[in-house]
């Protein structure tokens, strides 16, 4: 063998394994996209005028629960629907 061809052939190996360290440390640093976070939140509606307000959800409420007064006429605001939005 010549030793110009091993020199060679370790240079280029050389330059691989440093590619490959680069493309790892890269890799690793990237911003990844994160999981997704959700809040729930519950819509009353008023039963008389079809007011409506949206809440969190407080735990042990259930659709068709009576949970206070409307503002805007007195009747008896139920809660209609608890559901998901995605947090910002």
């Amino acid at each position: 063998m010549n030793p110009m061809e091993i020199d060679v052939t370790n240079i280029i190996l050389l330059v691989l394994l440093i590619l490959i360290m680069i493309y790892l440390v890269y890799d690793s640093y990237i911003k990844k996209p994160r999981k997704k976070t959700y809040v729930v939140r519950e819509l009353l509606t008023c039963t008389k005028c079809k007011f409506n307000v949206e809440r969190d959800f407080e735990p042990g409420d259930f659709i068709g629960i009576i949970k206070g007064k409307c503002p805007s006429c007195g009747g008896d605001l139920k809660l209609k629907a608890i559901y998901a939005v995605e947090k910002k």
